[in-house]
């Protein structure tokens, strides 16, 4: 693509940036500076205008949506005086589109039915994911608030410990990917380019090891209401 057509089509396209901007204040706060989120936001939209190839067919506004969003998601994480849960409920967010993103390439569900337990099987991921993020993140000494009671505090230990212990027990590839992606915060991309494994192969393997971590465990031990919700 030549230089020309990027110019063209990142002038057609900055009223994205604005929209995803919008959205990230809602979702966040108010308060976040609307010129480093403008900052990030143009690293993305330079990062889409680099890969993106017409000759595919794709919307360059589908390409690049998610790119701007995950650049600003990336530079959030890397900003420093954010309280520790607005860390995790960036990191939540962005999981939670990156998973959501590797599903569009799926085929088309056959009929309603199917597209009902679709949608039932990616709420379950969603919230297996949630409750994945919050707790590798208290794992690492990060506490989401002060507990409420002695109680709900060994609740949260109890399934720390569990949960990490039911993610060693994963096939290799699948643990290997848990923890890069929920305990040591690597992007899809950054465990791509470390194990040498195609993005969306990578999303397929979250995505059968969050279903795997499901099904151990009943709606009972997952405990949604132990850890704090996301706001927004």
């Amino acid at each position: 693509m030549d230089q020309k057509t990027r110019h063209e089509l990142a002038r057609e396209h900055l009223p994205l940036i604005d929209e995803i901007i919008a959205v990230m204040k809602k979702r966040f706060g108010a308060h976040l500076d609307e010129n480093e989120l403008r900052s990030f936001a143009m690293e993305g939209m330079a990062e889409a205008l680099n890969r993106f190839d017409p000759s595919r067919g794709v919307n360059f506004r589908t390409f690049a949506n998610p790119r701007i969003r995950g650049a600003v998601y990336d530079g959030l994480s890397k900003a420093g005086w954010f309280p520790r849960r607005l860390h995790r409920q960036i990191a939540f967010f962005k999981r939670s589109e990156e998973l959501l993103h590797y599903r569009e390439d799926d085929p088309a569900p056959k009929d309603k039915v199917e597209a009902v337990h679709r949608l039932a099987d990616s709420l379950k991921e969603l919230a297996t994911a949630y409750v994945t993020t919050y707790a590798a993140t208290e794992e690492k000494n990060e506490p989401a608030s002060e507990p409420a009671d002695a109680e709900q505090q060994l609740d949260r230990q109890r399934y720390r410990q569990r949960l990490s212990e039911s993610i060693n027990r994963l096939p290799g590839r699948q643990s290997e990917i848990m923890r890069y992606y929920f305990y040591e915060d690597m992007s899809l991309r950054e465990i791509s380019n470390r194990i040498g494994l195609d993005r969306s192969w990578i999303s397929r393997l979250l995505s059968s090891g969050l279903a795997t971590l499901r099904k151990r465990f009943d709606r009972d031990s997952m405990p949604l209401d132990v850890f704090e919700p996301p706001d927004g």
